[in-house]
């Protein structure tokens, strides 16, 4: 797992390959702004505080709807990378979604809405620099609940350390619930032998027996 990380034929790092978030044994999902400095508007602020209240009962993924970027990379749950020059390709194993980071010339629409957003990337030396606009409004960032707005843009830059392992640095810019920028890492571990499975959410029954405020 250690060995030198593949690369393309034409010389950038390979990221191709089943991945899951490092967690560690027994550890929990935690809250991504942990151990960041993190500064919320005020309105920001009144909806984290409602919904750790509320112990997040209206969190979307509980109602069958998508993680959102952030909140899909942090669960440790399986996701594959397909990487090709003009395209790669997320597969997320939780409910079947997916995402494409465009490598060539591509507009960003300027109608379109979605909750893993517009992604473009490009290479930086052996780094990866991916950013991503044009979000729902109010994806969740983290199991926390976290907000967001629909000014939010991220910027990742996905590196492969060495053959298992690989690293995200994620910034999170958005002006309608943040006062300024900010930063966390995420690290994932290669699962060189497995492959995803289905993962369907058809028949949501969850919501009803949730408690909270």
């Amino acid at each position: 797992m250690t060995a030198p990380a593949r690369r393309t034929p034409d010389g950038r790092p390979d990221l191709s390959g089943v991945w899951i978030r490092a967690l560690g044994r027994g550890a929990s999902v935690p809250n991504l702004a942990a151990g960041v400095s993190v500064a919320l508007t005020p309105a920001a602020e009144r909806i984290v505080s409602t919904r750790k209240a509320n112990l997040g009962t209206d969190m979307p993924s509980g109602l069958c709807l998508p993680h959102g970027l952030t909140k899909a990379l942090s669960v440790p749950v399986p996701f594959k990378i397909v990487q090709t020059p003009a395209l790669t390709l997320i597969l997320h194993e939780e409910f079947n979604n997916y995402r494409q980071i465009f490598t060539r010339d591509h507009a960003v629409p300027d109608a379109t809405r979605t909750w893993f957003g517009h992604s473009v990337g490009r290479w930086e030396d052996d780094t990866f620099v991916v950013q991503t606009e044009g979000f729902i409004d109010d994806m969740w960032i983290d199991v926390v609940g976290h907000p967001a707005t629909k000014a939010l843009k991220i910027t990742e830059r996905i590196r492969r350390i060495d053959f298992g392992h690989l690293e995200s640095q994620i910034t999170i810019d958005d002006p309608g619930a943040y006062v300024a920028p900010w930063t966390f890492v995420l690290r994932f571990d290669l699962l060189p032998d497995a492959e995803l499975i289905e993962d369907v959410c058809a028949s949501e029954r969850d919501a009803v027996h949730m408690v909270g405020k």
